[in-house]
């Protein structure tokens, strides 16, 4: 189990390692302005690559008949389409979506970006057979060798063409190269013709989770979003260097208390795999590491952001303390789901989701009323704090958390979040 730990920890903070130093390498060769422009790029592909999945990679993994070559070829069928259809949809949306981000050059490259999707629905995804064996390597392998390319790609290209187009570049690459590889470690013959009776078992398992990316797309990608429509590309490249520190952090400690506690927490003799007073620990570990990072992130950040991603970049002081504030909860956030996963409270699931996705159309009021850029970060903190609660709620029936613990976790993010309206009334990017 270790071994697994260590690889699967591994290869997220070697992914995370590889997006950040896309980011500061696009945004010193770049410019604020045109790496806010292929920021864009970089959101409306990650937002394709969610609806694309669909959850047939975790399907394949978690059916009990996913090693069945009749059940893969359908799954590659749901794939295959799927992937086609996003794809077709982008590039017919092209020219609205570039318009509603105030940036018509980018209609064309947005269009293109159709083309990555459509190449990454023919994965075969018999590599991730593995993983019913609780055996991660070969995916690691995968992940580790794809961006790799992209960003070797990306930092070449943008190098000598100075142009956003390299998101491009580096985002095919990684797609084809997905595809070589998958095919060249699959463990059968590749197909995507369905079996009939399949699809409805697959469709059963595939429609919810495409519901559930429209609200990831919006709790994770959201903030940017909103930043790119609202505000100058120069912004969204100032907010994207602030929360990046923070935003690798909070990734990796999510994943690796996923990959760690999980094994731990599960029930065991039909009472809980940890006793109550190691719950109320870990909880209260929790919040105060959280805050730890948050006071970190707050002293160390702004210095840190100039240094890396440039001159052109310092000053985020309050940017940087405002966009903490969401990830100090996601820190808590993440411990609660491994517990209510451990026990079996996925029910809440979609509900916690769904509140976390309240922050987009809240930091879209508040932007239309006039409010700051600062607005953006508080919204999305307001999405968490609901996230935050729905999960106390849905754990309360353990009788495993102390109630002053919760007490204490929302009054830190009450006087955090107090502390960024004060500083917000002398601010603004310049």
């Amino acid at each position: 189990m270790l071994k697994n730990i260590f690889v699967v920890g591994s290869s997220h903070a070697f992914i995370y390692a590889n997006t950040f130093l896309r980011g500061v390498f696009l945004a010193r060769i770049l410019g604020p302005h045109d790496y806010g422009l292929a920021l864009i790029l970089i959101s409306i592909t990650g937002a394709l690559d969610l609806f694309a999945d669909a959850g047939i990679d975790r399907f394949v993994v978690q059916s009990r008949f996913g090693h069945r070559s009749d059940l893969m070829r359908t799954a590659h069928a749901f794939r295959v389409g799927g992937s086609a259809v996003v794809g077709l949809a982008i590039v017919l949306l092209s020219y609205p979506v570039s318009r509603a981000f105030d940036a018509p050059e980018l209609w064309l490259p947005i269009a293109l970006t159709g083309g990555i999707v459509t190449i990454r629905g023919f994965v075969n995804l018999s590599y991730k057979l593995q993983q019913r064996e609780h055996r991660f390597g070969r995916e690691a392998g995968i992940q580790a060798t794809i961006y790799t390319v992209e960003l070797l790609a990306t930092t070449l290209v943008a190098l000598w063409t100075k142009s956003y187009w390299a998101v491009l570049v580096g985002a095919y690459l990684n797609a084809i190269t997905q595809i070589v590889l998958s095919h060249m470690l699959a463990n059968g013959k590749y197909s995507f013709i369905p079996r009939g009776k399949l699809v409805g078992l697959v469709s059963r398992f595939s429609l919810p989770i495409y519901m559930n990316a429209a609200l990831l797309l919006a709790s994770a990608q959201g903030d940017r979003l909103v930043i790119a429509a609202s505000f100058s590309k120069t912004q969204l490249a100032f907010y994207a260097a602030a929360s990046a520190i923070g935003a690798g952090v909070t990734g990796l400690a999510g994943s690796m208390t996923m990959n760690i506690m999980l094994p731990r927490l599960a029930p065991r003799d039909g009472g809980p795999g940890l006793s109550r007073r190691h719950i109320n620990q870990i909880t209260a570990l929790f919040i105060g590491g959280s805050l730890v990072f948050l006071a970190a992130i707050t002293l160390a950040g702004p210095t840190l952001v100039g240094l890396l991603y440039g001159p052109a970049f310092v000053g985020l002081g309050t940017l940087v303390f405002a966009a903490a504030i969401a990830q100090m909860i996601q820190l808590e956030q993440s411990w609660l789901t491994t517990l209510l996963m451990a026990n079996g409270l996925t029910a809440r699931f979609p509900m916690i989701t769904i509140m976390r996705a309240a922050a987009f159309p809240t930091a879209l009021v508040l932007v239309s009323l006039g409010f700051s850029i600062l607005a953006v970060p508080l919204a999305f903190a307001f999405g968490a704090t609901l996230s935050l609660a729905v999960s106390y709620h849905a754990a309360s029936g353990l009788k495993l958390i102390d109630g002053r613990l919760i007490v204490v976790s929302f009054a830190r993010v009450l006087l955090a979040s107090a502390a960024v309206l004060l500083l917000a009334r002398s601010w603004a990017v310049a």
